[in-house]
């Protein structure tokens, strides 16, 4: 079974050498989304020392690509940087900005001498990344963080809204790394909060509740999960992320198939009159979705937002006019339903999680869901 640092694309080797800078306190502000992004950024630094150690010689294609990985993400957590000190008024946010610019003139000179081939100068750049961002977070980022804290800046709430409002996008596979090394939740919290709030909208908007409780907690589940996927697509470009959107992508499709199944059982039981109709539906929306695997696994950059737009469309579009409709043929058997749905869950036959029942309670009010 795959490990999290496996699906991460962290080596064990990387990851100790995170907890110590952030056990000596290198690189710790106590700012959760700010640490899980240092966090995250040192990780990528030490996998790029960890190829050019010596030990091997320097695959030039890898480290471009490593690179291209740390320039993107040093972008993208430079432009949060700047937005929450522009935010808060920090006075000194002109001289932190200056400061980003030329980390990133630097980096982006080192990987245009990847480019051409000049691989040798790597272990220099290294040193300069490593002690750059440390100096940086002990010196520069503190600065701001205690302007902050004597600001009495309400931080939750803002990294909330930017979170909910996909301003930033914060991935599972970096909040795994941030509990593996800070061992707090409260990150998690953010997302699994922003996570809620979109299923809430979905499901509201598009009055998905079928009435029956079982369909509509898997509905809710997998709702969470087109969420969660969709999050995941918009970090790809970058191997690690793919590793995670992957796994988020066969979490997704082996439910759909679970949820099919239910539903059929269900159908069938009770004798519901457009079952063969609706099967047929579920095995085309199997096999497109098993299309769009293929185009994405051959790297078609098009094929993880195609993927996510179908699994959204279809799934409301289904939900709302054909599930629908088997409450409409079966509302006098509810009772019945729920007794089989007892059967089959002690049975073994079906599985409900207690994080499923939870989410169903959150989002439908306190039901009974079997």
């Amino acid at each position: 079974m795959e490990t999290i640092l496996q699906t991460v694309g962290i080596s064990e080797s990387a990851l100790g050498k995170v907890k110590d800078l952030w056990r000596s306190g290198s690189i710790r502000l106590d700012l959760p989304v700010i640490d899980l992004q240092h966090i995250w950024l040192v990780a990528l630094i030490q996998e790029l020392s960890l190829e050019t150690d010596g030990t091997r010689s320097p695959d030039a294609e890898k480290l471009k690509k490593l690179l291209l990985e740390i320039s993107d993400f040093a972008t993208e957590h430079f432009s949060l940087e700047e937005d929450l000190t522009t935010r808060f008024r920090y006075p000194e946010h002109p001289g932190h900005r200056e400061q980003h610019k030329h980390f990133i003139e630097v980096l982006n000179g080192k990987i245009a001498d990847v480019r051409n081939g000049q691989t040798a100068s790597i272990n220099a750049l290294v040193n300069f990344l490593l002690d750059w961002l440390t100096m940086h977070i002990q010196k520069e980022d503190k600065n701001y963080r205690d302007f902050l804290v004597r600001s009495n800046a309400n931080l939750r709430e803002y990294f909330q809204k930017l979170v909910n409002a996909r301003e930033i996008t914060i991935d599972r596979g970096q909040v795994a790394l941030y509990n593996m090394v800070e061992g707090k939740s409260e990150v998690g919290e953010i997302l699994n909060e922003s996570i809620l709030s979109n299923i809430i909208k979905i499901w509201n908007t598009h009055n998905l509740a079928v009435q029956i409780p079982i369909i509509d907690l898997q509905h809710i589940w997998l709702i969470s999960m087109v969420v969660e996927l969709d999050i995941a697509s918009k970090t790809l470009g970058n191997t690690k992320r793919q590793k995670i959107f992957n796994k988020v992508i066969a979490g997704t499709v082996e439910y759909t198939r679970e949820h099919f199944a239910t539903e059929e059982k269900i159908m069938e039981r009770f004798a519901y009159k457009n079952t063969q109709n609706h099967i047929k539906q579920h095995r085309s929306f199997v096999e497109k979705v098993h299309r769009r695997q293929q185009e994405n696994e051959t790297g078609d950059a098009r094929a993880a937002a195609h993927l996510v737009e179908d699994l959204k469309e279809w799934l409301v579009s289904h939900i709302a006019i054909e599930d629908r409709n088997i409450y409409l043929g079966l509302k006098d058997q509810l009772s019945e339903i729920q007794n089989y749905v007892r059967e089959l869950i002690n049975a073994g036959e079906l599985v409900v999680k207690k994080k499923q029942v939870d989410m169903y309670n959150q989002v439908c009010g306190l039901k009974k869901a079997s």
